[in-house]
């Protein structure tokens, strides 16, 4: 048996004990409820939106409120649920910015996009009352504004975005026929409890000793520092990707990014290298990215490194999907694929951040969309039959 092989078989014999809990959980979770699902995970707090993606835009009561250049009287149509943590912030829902005290509950509401002479605007019912003053205002909504522009291309079918913009914020757009819809959510820190009394360790059975190299445990602790952005599926699968938080552009790595030479890969040396799971292969152009290729009938799983050529950019594809953001072994890349990369913009102090753009253009499209102060990279893929 080949180095190599040994050592793919070694990480899916690691892996696989992960994703036995992992793909347990997700089938648990992502069953197939006919309905997209995009998520955003920042600092370990999630927002979700669930979404009917077949929602054509030429049908009934939508094409009613899209299509008419104004209207006389309020119409809306339910397009999705949000749901949310109780630090989650979206417009006048959530928290005050800084709160004296937690809500009692989190986000869990319908939105109706709604026009009026005046506007748009998502209003926001609760699903299920948590508390009897909720259950007393169940019928009532909370209008959330929203920003509106034309759009050249029409979309056909209902889709939602979230992307981050900062280490707590971010961005909901929904684009549907010739409109594109956006408003701002952050999350809020809620007032803190008071600490448990502290207690002694003396006594307490250890293994360690002064001398003992806790490296392993650092940098175990470091690889769960990530943030997380995935899309479900309408038939339950999922489409993940792990990336380092509180990377900002005043990090050192971004000062490395800018001389980043021919040739060479983007190295992050505080974290681990951006990762890839999917319970689908995916098809970029005419790269096949498979599944299984860490264990037999398990997600596959990649590591992505940004690399330089010329003037261009690539994305590598590397077996290796939790290896350190600084050692990249090119012996397991699996794939490379051609990026579009841009610089500029008013966004010059972006975080490095990861989002999944559905693509109105091409029908069954999805952008994978890597962005870093004023620079963004992107690559279409499609869920390969």
């Amino acid at each position: 048996m080949s180095s190599r092989r040994a050592h793919l078989l070694s990480i899916g014999l690691l892996s696989g004990l992960t994703l036995i809990a992992a793909g347990t959980a997700a089938a648990q979770s992502d069953d197939p409820d006919g309905l997209a699902h995009t998520r955003l995970t920042l600092g370990a707090r999630q927002i979700t939106v669930v979404y009917d993606s077949g929602l054509r835009a030429d049908d009934g009561v939508q094409a009613a409120l899209l299509a008419a250049p104004n209207v006389s009287a309020d119409i809306g149509v339910r397009v999705a649920r949000l749901e949310g943590p109780r630090t989650l912030r979206v417009g006048p829902l959530g928290p005050e910015p800084e709160p004296e005290e937690a809500p009692a509950s989190g986000l869990n509401h319908d939105l109706w996009l709604t026009r009026s002479p005046t506007g748009w605007a998502l209003d926001a019912r609760p699903v299920e009352p948590a508390t009897a003053e909720e259950a007393s205002k169940l019928g009532e909504s909370r209008r959330i504004p929203v920003s509106h522009t034309a759009t050249d291309v029409a979309a056909d079918s209902l889709s939602v975005r979230l992307e981050p913009t900062g280490d707590d914020t971010g961005q909901l757009t929904l684009r549907w026929g010739r409109h594109r819809w956006a408003t701002d959510f952050e999350f809020v820190e809620l007032p803190r409890r008071p600490p448990p009394e502290r207690t002694s360790n003396i006594g307490r059975p250890s293994s360690l000793t002064r001398d003992s190299d806790t490296s392993a445990r650092w940098r175990g602790a470091r690889l769960g520092t990530r943030n997380e952005t995935a899309f479900v599926t309408p038939d339950g699968a999922s489409i993940q990707v792990l990336f380092q938080k509180e990377v900002g552009t005043d990090h050192r790595d971004f000062a490395a990014l800018e001389s980043t030479a021919d040739g060479e890969l983007v190295e992050l040396s505080g974290g681990a290298v951006i990762r890839l799971r999917s319970d689908v292969p995916l098809r970029f152009g005419d790269t096949l990215i498979p599944t299984d290729n860490l264990a037999p009938n398990f997600p596959g799983s990649y590591g992505i490194w940004l690399k330089a050529v010329g003037e261009n950019w690539r994305l590598v594809f590397n077996h290796e999907a939790d290896s350190w953001g600084t050692q990249h072994d090119p012996a397991f890349d699996a794939a490379e694929i051609e990026l579009t990369h841009t610089h500029g913009g008013p966004n010059t102090d972006r975080p490095l951040a990861v989002h999944l753009v559905p693509r109105v253009e091409v029908e069954g499209a999805v952008g994978l969309v890597i962005h870093w102060g004023q620079h963004t990279w992107e690559a279409d893929f499609s869920v390969a039959p």
